[in-house]
């Protein structure tokens, strides 16, 4: 797994990230902490999922685990793409997250 340097955390995620991201990094199933990525799917923007997909062998072979942004429950996660996918329009006048987010972007935790 590997974070966005400049991680977008929802408001309640935020007060959390540090043991959060221990917790990931143990390999730890987190109730209401979901992760935000680039999608998977080529044609889809980002992923949505729940920490606890992680455990499913074929769901961890398949899934970007870039980790754009991490959030506390699903509605928070549902805000939190929105930010993400606006800030993107602003900056770039598109949608193109591939090349927005860059491999040096990410640190290994």
């Amino acid at each position: 797994m590997r974070w966005y340097r400049e991680l977008y955390t929802g408001p309640h995620a935020g007060e959390n990230i540090q043991r959060i991201r221990k917790k990931a990094s143990a390999g730890r199933w987190m109730a209401g902490v979901y992760y935000i990525t680039p999608a998977s799917v080529p044609g889809n923007l980002l992923d949505i999922f729940h920490n606890g997909m992680l455990a499913q062998p074929l769901f961890s072979e398949t899934q970007c685990m870039d980790v754009i942004g991490v959030a506390q429950g699903r509605m928070e996660a549902l805000r939190l793409a929105e930010q993400i996918l606006w800030e993107l329009y602003q900056k770039t006048g598109g949608f193109d997250i591939r090349s927005y987010f860059q491999s040096e972007d990410f640190v290994e935790d």
